[in-house]
């Protein structure tokens, strides 16, 4: 990725990544506690019903083989993020790229589906989520993708009423994804030598 003409390192790719998601987090838990108080807030953390996280799994399944389908089948110009992914993910050790999961995972949704959606509904939410995912913008595939993913994370929260059915489902979509790019580079690598 370049910024202002120069290459952004890893490091400092992975870097960003921390300081956005712990802002995201802190943004998350203030307008949480602001919009819906602390019982209110409390309350989108309740455990879900058994048949929402069967629903969480299943859109993890959907969107992460859809996604490899899509890899495996569709142009690569068509996806490509500038190698974004590639270079934060791909010389992650599985326990960082769990937690970076996670962290993204937790944060996002709390801040997306907790907040924004509790206001602006699933639609709007989900349109600003694709446009704050800025580099997939210009790729008419990626904006349907990302539009469509957090669509199902919202109808998810819509459903269960608890933010974890997203979060566990926005988490299995990212390390399962994240897991796959990290195979796939691996397996290039082993061909190319």
């Amino acid at each position: 990725m370049k910024y202002g003409g120069q290459e952004i390192d890893e490091a400092t790719l992975r870097l960003n990544l921390w300081l956005t998601q712990g802002l995201v987090l802190i943004v998350a838990a203030g307008s949480s506690l602001w919009a819906h108080g602390i019982q209110g807030t409390m309350e989108l953390f309740r455990f879900p019903l058994w048949s929402s996280v069967t629903w969480s799994g299943g859109v993890i399944a959907a969107i992460v083989l859809l996604s490899i389908v899509m890899d495996k089948y569709l142009p690569k110009r068509w996806q490509d993020d500038g190698s974004v992914n590639m270079r934060i993910f791909g010389s992650m050790s599985p326990v960082t790229t769990l937690l970076v999961c996670i962290a993204v995972g937790f944060g996002e949704e709390w801040l997306f589906r907790g907040v924004i959606q509790s206001f602006a509904g699933n639609f709007w939410t989900s349109l600003l989520f694709t446009l704050v995912h800025v580099r997939y913008v210009t790729k008419p595939l990626m904006v349907i993708s990302v539009f469509g993913t957090s669509w199902l994370l919202g109808m998810l929260f819509t459903y269960s009423g608890s933010l974890w059915s997203p979060i566990v489902a926005h988490i299995g979509i990212d390390l399962l994804l994240a897991f796959y790019l990290q195979a796939t580079m691996k397996k290039e690598k082993g061909e190319k030598k």
